[in-house]
């Protein structure tokens, strides 16, 4: 048996997708998935724009990269739920390609099957792919829990050398108001200033998914490269793209850390540990792990896997 076949015997049915009716309220919900089988996906984000992972203002006109001192640097954060929040948007966005791609307005489908447009992130079905994924609450009417688990990123570089700032060669960026009044001088009433992270810089990742199917896991990774091709952070509309590279996906929890990955990196071994196979994970039922090619393979096998939850949903 291939690793690829090992490691689809061990998702859970694409069944497992298809929502359940409730009776009192009349209408479908996610279903509850308790396989206790996880697929972890793990990879390093590479900037190659202007970045601005901020959770906070700075004081005035200012903006700040968020930054932390950790394994005696100084570094620049990426938080979950920045991550998150991007790419629960890009999977919906591929979620409404494939379903149109069968002949159908995505909006006549969500209303048919899940009763609502799926809009994030107030007006959440609970119902569909996405919501069963990364979960929703709809106020006062239910929730589903996510089953995908975000981690905190950080740079391998030292912000001194990867955040543009006052005091770096490059200095802060500079941006125009919004209400700017371009018959009127230049002042600190007509432009910002911006940190941003530098092109290059490096952001070591790994997400965990509950109870996954085949389609979670395809989906997930051409999601990762839709929101590549987004932007995170702030002003993503011309800033925060990425080249990821997918390093393993795998069954079992990852027997290390974002932490250890940053010391690989420093330390110039991580390619050497997942090229060769040497990372672990645990599974009681024997770990899967794929790698290189491999993962493209298994990212090649969406459609299949689309065609299957699509065919269950009409039924």
């Amino acid at each position: 048996m291939s690793q690829i076949d090992a490691f689809k015997g061990q998702m859970a049915s694409t069944a497992s997708l298809i929502p359940r009716m409730d009776k009192g309220k009349k209408r479908p919900v996610a279903q509850p998935i308790f396989t206790r089988r996880v697929a972890t996906v793990v990879g390093i984000k590479t900037v190659k724009s202007r970045f601005l992972p901020v959770s906070h203002e700075g004081q005035g006109i200012e903006t700040y990269v968020d930054k932390l001192e950790l394994l005696d640097k100084n570094r620049a954060e990426f938080i979950s739920r920045k991550l998150k929040g991007i790419e629960r948007r890009a999977h919906m966005s591929l979620f409404r390609e494939l379903i149109e791609q069968k002949g159908t307005g995505w909006q006549e489908f969500f209303k048919a099957k899940f009763y609502k447009e799926c809009t994030i992130p107030d007006e959440l079905c609970i119902a569909c792919w996405n919501c069963s994924l990364f979960g929703g609450l709809e106020a006062g009417k239910g929730a589903t829990f996510s089953r995908a688990r975000y981690f905190d990123s950080y740079s391998i570089e030292n912000t001194g050398d990867c955040v543009a700032m006052e005091g770096s060669e490059e200095g802060m960026g500079i941006g125009n108001q919004v209400y700017e009044d371009v018959s009127k001088p230049r002042t600190s009433d007509t432009y910002h200033l911006y940190e941003y992270v530098k092109a290059g810089t490096r952001f070591p990742f790994i997400t965990i998914i509950e109870s996954p199917t085949l389609l979670d896991v395809a989906g997930y990774i051409h999601a990762v490269r839709r929101a590549d091709e987004h932007g995170y952070g702030k002003y993503s509309a011309n800033h925060g793209k990425f080249d990821t590279e997918f390093l393993a996906v795998a069954t079992g929890y990852p027997r290390f850390s974002v932490l250890d990955m940053l010391k690989w990196s420093e330390a110039g071994t991580i390619k050497g540990l997942f090229d060769n196979r040497t990372v672990k994970f645990d599974d009681l039922s024997g770990s899967v792990a794929l790698f290189g090619s491999e993962i493209e393979e298994l990212a090649g096998m969406l459609q299949e896997a689309f065609n299957e939850y699509y065919e269950a949903l009409n039924r």
